[in-house]
């Protein structure tokens, strides 16, 4: 597919999704979002990647949330539902993708790029790297980005960015969780990479079951979790990763590259 405000490059088993917006700090307009939502729904199918890398172009903004030029064309009820709508779906399709979704943020990161932030699985971000839910002070409220954000941080971090609208710097954004890891400029990309490689070298089935478990966590008893873990264990896959670790090699995974 020729995408218009996305490019998607894929190397090692890792496939990289990055937004092609740079001037407009690669605000969310609808054809980003639906972009965004293929291509996340076309690699959780691929064979080629088993991870993936999600980051704006350039190093001024990983993404700085809704493009607003785009939203205040029309002020028609279901022109802006079908918008917020777009965005629920594209936050709900990260989450239930099998593939682990690395974050690389450079710059901003606000209002629904925080909720892409959110939504990924780990998220690395340069020492200078701002956060924040700025909706209120225009008069908005964030919440379709305060769902992922629910789960990802304390409701005292939750409070303070979606009441405030305050922006929080890096070391902040660590403390409360919305990033895994604050890495410098010259080694955020390579470290990405090195995430990239622990997830893709590790079993695939594995991998998409541990993910959804994460995300259904609070609504699972430990017992449901005990049967799952059972049933995994019997999986070929299992069978080939204990046999590779008891014969000392590499697994070899299958239906995969």
């Amino acid at each position: 597919m020729n995408y218009q405000d996305i490019s998607i490059h894929i190397a090692n088993h890792c496939a990289t999704i990055t937004i092609e917006r740079e001037e407009q700090r690669n605000a969310l307009r609808q054809q980003t979002i639906k972009e965004l939502t293929l291509a996340f729904n076309s690699l959780a199918i691929s064979k080629d990647a088993r991870c993936i890398r999600l980051r704006g172009a350039g190093t001024k903004a990983f993404c700085a949330g809704a493009d607003l030029q785009e939203l205040l064309q029309s002020r028609e009820p279901n022109a802006r539902r079908d918008f917020f709508n777009s965005i629920a779906t594209l936050i709900t399709t990260m989450q239930r993708n099998p593939k682990p979704i690395i974050c690389v943020i450079y710059g901003y990161a606000l209002a629904g790029g925080l909720g892409l932030v959110a939504a990924s699985d780990i998220a690395l971000c340069t020492p200078d790297a701002v956060f924040g839910l700025p909706e209120v002070r225009i008069g908005l409220a964030p919440l379709v980005v305060m769902k992922p954000l629910s789960s990802t941080c304390s409701r005292r971090i939750l409070s303070r960015l979606a009441l405030t609208g305050e922006r929080l710097p890096a070391s902040d954004a660590l403390a409360g969780g919305l990033v895994t890891e604050v890495v410098n400029h010259e080694a955020i990309e390579r470290r990405s990479i090195e995430y990239a490689q622990l997830c893709s070298d590790n079993g695939p089935e594995a991998i998409a079951h541990t993910k959804e478990s994460i995300h259904l966590i609070q609504e699972l008893t430990i017992e449901d979790l005990a049967d799952s873990s059972a049933l995994r264990s019997l999986s070929l896959e299992a069978d080939e990763g204990i046999q590779a670790f008891n014969q000392k090699r590499k697994p070899k995974w299958i239906n995969t590259p």
